[in-house]
C-alpha cells in the first residue's frame, strides 16, 4: 500500500503535476460528531490529503504538510460553506476562486427553508383544527357545531397533506406526473409563504445554470436581497447567512464544479471503516483511503 503510494507519487513528480481543480469535504468517522476531511484531485479522483478533524487547525494541516508550488496551477476549489476551508484556501491560495456546491446549497434550502416553511404552515392548520373541534363542545348551536366539524376536517386533512408534500415541494417540475403538478399547484395557491419559497427555489435552480459571472453575481444578488425582503423568517435567516457568499456562488458560472464526485468516494470510505470494524490507528486509515483512490492507470498517468 504505501509502495504504491510511493511509486503514484514519483509519477506525479516527473509528470510536474499540478491538479487544477480540487474539492473539499468533510466525513464521520466515529459516533460522537468526531471527523476527518478529505481534499481530492476531481480530474483524477486522487485523495491528495486526509485528515482529522474539520476545523481551522485541523485543516491547516494539509497546506504545511504539502508543497505549496503543488497548487500554483490551481483554478478553483468546491466545497460547502464550511468557514475554515475556503479561509484556508484564500490564505495559501489566493488567486484560485471558491466554489460553493450547489447540491449542499440546495439540500440546505430544502432542508432548512422549504421544510421549515412547510411543517410551520400544516402546525397552523393542526392548530386551527383542534381549536375548531374545541368549538364545538363550546357551543350548542347546532348548525354552527356542524359547520365547525366540518372546517376541522378540512383543516385537519390540510395538515396531513403538508406533512406528506415533502418530495412534491421538493421534486423538479419535470419529475412530477400530472397529478402531483396539480396537487402542488394546490398547496402552493392556499400557503402564501410556501408559494415564495418554492419561487426561490426555482430560481436558485436557474441561476446555478448560468455560465456568464456578472449575470449570475447580479442574478445572486437579486435573489439574497428577495430573500431578505421575503418577511419569512427561515428565508430571512437562509438569504442572512448567504449574503457574504456571493462570490463563491457566482463562481459556478466559471467553474461549474460540485463536490459530488469527492461526496461518493465517502461511500466507500464508509465501506472500509465497517470492513475493519472502525480502525484505532488513524494513519492508517488515511492511508488506505488514498490507496483506495489511485487511479487505476497510476503507472503512466497523462495529466493536465
Amino acid at each position: 500500500m504505501d509502495k504504491a503510494l510511493a511509486a503514484f507519487e514519483t509519477c506525479l513528480k516527473k509528470s510536474n503535476y499540478r491538479p487544477r481543480y480540487l474539492a473539499v469535504d468533510e466525513f464521520a468517522i466515529h459516533k460522537g460528531h468526531r471527523y476527518a476531511t478529505c481534499v481530492m484531485d476531481l480530474e483524477t479522483g486522487f485523495i491528495l490529503w486526509a485528515g482529522l478533524g474539520r476545523s481551522m487547525a485541523d485543516f491547516e494541516h494539509f497546506f504545511k504538510s504539502i508543497d505549496l508550488s503543488l497548487l500554483s496551477r490551481l483554478k478553483a476549489v468546491a466545497m460547502d460553506m464550511n468557514a475554515s476551508f475556503n479561509r484556508l484556501f484564500q490564505k495559501y491560495c489566493p488567486k484560485a476562486p471558491i466554489v460553493y456546491d450547489r447540491y449542499h446549497m440546495q439540500a440546505q434550502f430544502g432542508r432548512d427553508v422549504m421544510g421549515a416553511v412547510r411543517l410551520e404552515e400544516a402546525q397552523k392548520h393542526r392548530q386551527e383544527a383542534e381549536a375548531l373541534k374545541k368549538y364545538t363542545k363550546e357551543t350548542n348551536n347546532p348548525e354552527l357545531q356542524k359547520m365547525a366539524r366540518e372546517k376541522s376536517h378540512e383543516e385537519r386533512k390540510l395538515y396531513t397533506e403538508l406533512k406528506k408534500s415533502r418530495w412534491i415541494l421538493l421534486k423538479k417540475d419535470d419529475h412530477l406526473n400530472e397529478r402531483q403538478k396539480t396537487h402542488l399547484l394546490d398547496i402552493l395557491s392556499e400557503h402564501r409563504d410556501l408559494a415564495i419559497c418554492y419561487a426561490m427555489k426555482q430560481e436558485m435552480t436557474r441561476l446555478f445554470t448560468l455560465t456568464d459571472y456578472e449575470e449570475a453575481l447580479a442574478g445572486w444578488t437579486k435573489w439574497i436581497q428577495a430573500g431578505l425582503e421575503s418577511g419569512i423568517p427561515a428565508l430571512v435567516k437562509f438569504a442572512r447567512q448567504k449574503q457574504k457568499r456571493i462570490k463563491g456562488l457566482a463562481a459556478h458560472a466559471l467553474y461549474p464544479i460540485n463536490t459530488g464526485k469527492l461526496e461518493g468516494f465517502n461511500n466507500k470510505i464508509k465501506v472500509l471503516k465497517r470492513i475493519g470494524y472502525g480502525y484505532r490507528n488513524m494513519d492508517y486509515f488515511f492511508t488506505l483511503i488514498r490507496f483506495h483512490s489511485l487511479p487505476k492507470n497510476y503507472s503512466s498517468p497523462k495529466f493536465p
